[in-house]
């Protein structure tokens, strides 16, 4: 019985000496043992979403640049009122023309060709022969219509004086895709007896066979067909009108 207490108390002495070993290793640190081989990295994470907008900041201060370009012109204003007339200038010293006689001969022609150039190059269809132009823009008319035409124009109704402008009137014709053209010649004062615009009578004819023969009475005026031949028609039909510079 003594035996068996005496192991029982050296049992208990034993367990509270394993309890205080116990506690007394939780409480005292361990030595630190040496660093191990560092490991391979790992693949990189997908990326992360977009997070929400941060607060707005406070205003920076203003930034010194650059003039930029000019804008753009702006409206005309409203104009101001008519200013008072001035005083009239000193009259001007003539300047004396010191060309002798024929170079002011020579150049007024050539003025006088320039100018008449000009207005050959304002018209549509155009043929030159010897010193003059036969200029048409395709009106179609009668023969008063014809007339004033040519006269606002600078120029007159056509007449060809000679055959070879004759034909060049033919071409005129296929240019304007014509059948017929007046001519500036009538008999309206005398009948059978026609004159050109100054009264002159005609040097050049180029009748149709049997023509003129004034039908009906009423025939005052000529055309030239697209063959050439000319014939005496009403004033009042229209035609083609060609007018010469």
């Amino acid at each position: 019985m003594a035996l068996l207490k005496h192991q029982f108390c050296v049992a208990l002495l034993l367990m509270e000496f394993v309890l205080l070993l116990a506690a007394a290793e939780s409480s005292c640190p361990a030595l630190s043992g040496l660093p191990g081989t560092p490991g391979h990295n790992g693949s990189p994470g997908r990326d992360g979403r977009d997070g929400f907008p941060g607060p707005k900041g406070e205003k920076g201060d203003p930034g010194v640049g650059a003039q930029g370009p000019p804008g753009k012109i702006g409206p005309p204003g409203i104009a101001g009122p008519k200013g008072d007339k001035g005083n009239p200038g000193t009259p001007g010293t003539a300047v004396p023309n010191t060309l002798p006689p024929q170079l002011q001969s020579d150049v007024k022609y050539l003025t006088d060709r320039l100018t008449s150039v000009e207005k050959v190059l304002g018209f549509r269809v155009f043929k030159k022969v010897g010193q003059k132009y036969y200029v048409s823009d395709g009106l179609v008319g009668n023969f008063d219509e014809a007339q004033k035409y040519c006269s606002d124009a600078g120029a007159k109704i056509v007449l060809p004086r000679s055959e070879v402008e004759n034909k060049v009137l033919i071409s005129m014709q296929v240019a304007l895709k014509s059948t017929s053209i007046y001519i500036g010649a009538t008999d309206k004062k005398k009948e059978g007896h026609f004159v050109d615009m100054k009264d002159q009578p005609l040097t050049f004819t180029k009748w149709k066979d049997k023509e003129p023969n004034d039908h009906n009475g009423l025939e005052d005026c000529i055309v030239m067909y697209k063959s050439g031949v000319w014939n005496d028609i009403n004033c009042n039909s229209e035609w083609h009108v060609v007018c010469e510079l």
